[in-house]
């Protein structure tokens, strides 16, 4: 059989639901209640069950749930202080939002490449892209790799920065025994359609700091204060609230997710030691002191020599005319156009960046610019497939040596 034919048998899809989301958003519907309200006068009472969920599950004291991962990050970094002209230390291997939530507050991002083997923010490097107008830093655990928390906060601790963990792709992820998003100041989420937790849209903070929650809060909710009176507002707020057939959905969601967390931190195991034996294929490695990762993709580098010279567009294009799945790696946020041509927030100096211009060139970035060349990455719902179908996959693989 070809590989052709044998690639037919299909890996699972994502999402994966059933009737209880069906009855879970019908319920919502006949409820008439298609809005949260305020904690002290419910409407529906998903979000606010979501909410106590998910900080339970990710081991926080307060989430505070918002309608994307994006502005999950603003409105923590908004809560934090953080302001015109400060800049923030940001991994260079992410996707936009993870920057692009610090323009919004009228900051400067400031790129850090990242470490060889993990893929994930190098905290070695954090220290000397630090000045006087640094404020915060926000690690980015791509692909559920946890950065170095224990070693990032010592170092925001000495030169007293505020931290954001933007944990997007890292749901269920622990690091030296707490769960990432609990390390920093606040962790945020999100809940996009192609997330290991999914409502299509959503997002969430969490925190363990009794202020920062209420401040996180009131923001979101057009500076209201909590039980206060609605048409009063105390501070600068917008509206970021969480639907409740989004809660809703997550909520069931939530429910499917251990099995699945599980069952993709085994094949990915299986699936590491298949590849990593393959001679010119090295899968991302867990950050040393990593208990579970949340698997978001499974990123993996080859080496074109071994490979007859092939590029990384025909290796992608080889495995999807076989029917196996990959997703697009991020472009390092220094290649973005937005950024190389500092086509930004009007009226904000970027001339102190470490980007734009010839300093968007990749040598000034070598890490993130070497693994982005020769990184392909397969999808979490690849990890739910059967040991079989992820053996298919290897030896297709070595079939293009």
């Amino acid at each position: 059989m070809s590989f052709k034919q044998e690639a037919k048998r299909q890996f699972p899809k994502w999402p994966i639901y059933d009737s209880s989301e069906v009855e879970a958003l019908a319920n919502v519907i006949k409820s008439g209640n298609w809005w949260c309200g305020a904690p002290g006068v419910h409407q529906g009472e998903n979000v606010w069950k979501f909410q106590e969920d998910f900080a339970k599950f990710q081991g926080a004291k307060h989430c505070i749930a918002v309608f994307n991962g994006t502005v999950a990050i603003e409105v923590a970094l908004l809560a934090l202080g953080i302001g015109l002209g400060d800049e923030v230390i940001v991994s260079d291997y992410t996707f936009v939002a993870s920057a692009s939530a610090v323009v919004a507050t009228n900051a400067v991002p400031i790129f850090c490449d990242i470490d060889p083997d993990t893929f994930v923010m190098d905290v070695n490097k954090v220290e000397g892209l630090i000045t006087t107008r640094t404020k915060a830093i926000v690690p980015v655990h791509l692909a559920g790799n946890p950065v170095e928390m224990d070693k990032l906060m010592e170092i925001a601790d000495k030169h007293n920065l505020k931290v954001v963990e933007d944990s997007a792709h890292a749901h269920g992820s622990k690091y030296k025994g707490k769960h990432v998003g609990n390390w920093g100041h606040a962790g945020s989420f999100s809940f996009q359609a192609s997330k290991v937790l999914t409502a299509g849209e959503g997002g969430a903070v969490i925190t363990n700091e009794d202020e920062l929650a209420d401040l996180i809060y009131s923001i979101s909710d057009c500076g209201r204060k909590k039980n206060g009176y609605g048409y009063a507002h105390f501070i600068y707020g917008t509206n970021y609230r969480m639907s409740e057939y989004q809660a809703a959905i997550l909520l069931e969601q939530i429910k499917k997710f251990p099995a699945q967390h599980k069952l993709r931190n085994q094949n990915a195991q299986y699936f590491m030691k298949k590849l990593n034996n393959i001679d010119g294929i090295r899968v991302m490695n867990p950050t040393p002191g990593t208990e579970k990762l949340g698997y978001y993709v499974y990123p993996f580098i080859f080496e074109p020599e071994k490979f007859g010279n092939i590029s990384k567009l025909e290796f992608k294009e080889k495995l999807n005319r076989n029917e196996i799945p990959t997703d697009d790696c991020y472009p390092p946020l220094h290649r973005l156009d937005c950024f190389k041509n500092m086509d930004l927030r009007k009226g904000i100096d970027y001339s102190n960046a470490n980007w734009g211009g010839t300093k968007s060139d990749d040598k000034n970035f070598p890490i993130v610019s070497d693994i982005y060349s020769r990184s392909i990455e397969f999808p979490h719902e690849m990890l739910l497939a059967s040991k079989e179908k992820l053996d298919f996959v290897v030896d297709f693989i070595k079939s293009l040596k």
